[in-house]
């Protein structure tokens, strides 16, 4: 008989609520959506103040899209890297034999369906990474999902200048920063906050 018993520990963990709804801006190159957006626009037939009406029409739009691109639309991903997997295949069975005409159509088809995908994952990056500067034509997915993480970090403080010191443990930042933005506040003009404060994040 053993006196050891198991210890369940939580480590908290991050707890997210649902992801909210987004417009995704490559959903504009899929054929056909723009043609469904208006007949589903068209569909949503509500009555009431105009402000009800459209709040009412933009839920079912939202509704519409969420069903279309869960069904008919979505796993981008997964779509690439199957359309990959048929190129490689062709492109290796060229290796040990000719290609019919057939799968020489088949295989373009698949470069075709790469290409497609690869160009609505960067169209999704570059949303993501709000670097709207950039032309459609820059391939470097790369180069957004680093920008999208990017974004992320900046919205951590992981340090702040107070009296010329670093302070860059989480309790001392917590115990300064309101300190530090009093200082802001009071300083300059009737109480304006004054940019020039040494706020270093």
């Amino acid at each position: 008989m053993s006196d050891h018993f198991p210890i369940l520990m939580d480590g908290g963990g991050l707890r997210r609520g649902p992801i909210p709804f987004r417009f995704e801006n490559m959903w504009l190159k899929a054929e056909g959506v723009k043609d469904l957006l208006k007949q589903w626009w068209e569909e949503g037939s509500f009555s009431g103040s105009t402000s009800f009406i459209l709040a009412e029409k933009l839920k079912f739009m939202k509704a519409k899209l969420k069903e279309w691109n869960r069904n008919s639309f979505g796993r981008v991903e997964y779509r690439k890297n199957t359309a990959l997997e048929q190129m490689e295949y062709w492109d290796a069975k060229e290796k040990t034999s000719r290609l019919s005409l057939e799968e020489l159509e088949a295989r373009n088809e698949a470069k075709e369906e790469y290409k497609k995908w690869v160009l609505l994952e960067e169209i999704t990056w570059r949303q993501k990474s709000r670097e709207v500067w950039l032309k459609e034509g820059d391939r470097n997915t790369g180069f957004f999902h680093k920008m999208a993480n990017a974004h992320r970090r900046r919205n951590n403080v992981d340090r702040i200048k107070i009296n010329g010191a670093w302070l860059t443990e989480e309790n001392d930042i917590r115990k300064g920063s309101p300190m530090l933005l009093r200082r802001c506040l009071t300083r300059g003009n009737g109480g304006l906050l004054y940019l020039g404060c040494s706020l270093r994040c």
